[in-house]
Formats: C-alpha cells, structure tokens, sequence
C-alpha cells in the first residue's frame, strides 16, 4: 500500500512540476472557447489553421487578434 502511495505522490509531482493541468487547462479552453468564438464572429474559417505561438492565450491577445481581423475586414469597405 505504501509504494501505491509513493507512487501517486510522485505523479503528482511531476504534474505538477510540469504543470500538465494547466496545459490541458489551456487545451480545453482553446478547443471549446477561442476557435468557436472567432468563427462566430466571422474571424475564422473552418478550414483556417491557427497558430500557436507557445505561449498561453490571455484575454488581451485574443482581444487584439479578434481587432485586428476586425480591422482587416472592414478595410475593404
């Protein structure tokens, strides 16, 4: 029962030595609120790749990315 233990103590460590909940934190989030949300507001196509540049996506890029394909489209205009 102790090396159960010590087991589980050890993968909890390394999560979060590693922070694996925050990535999959980030992962979800990105899956279910990011692309959504630009494609409802007409920003993303559904075949358009994003990209990722490795960092965690805050409210402030996403506002200035979601500006910026504002801006872009109503250049046209």
């Amino acid at each position: 029962m102790e090396a159960r233990s010590s087991r589980e103590l050890q993968a909890r460590n390394y999560l979060e030595k590693h922070r694996i909940m925050d990535l999959l934190t980030y992962l979800t989030s990105a899956l279910l609120f990011f692309r959504p949300a630009l494609k409802t507001l007409g920003l993303c196509t559904a075949d358009e790749v994003l990209k990722d540049d490795g960092h965690g996506v805050t409210f402030e890029k996403f506002r200035n990315e979601v500006n910026k394909r504002t801006q872009e489209i109503w250049s046209a205009f």
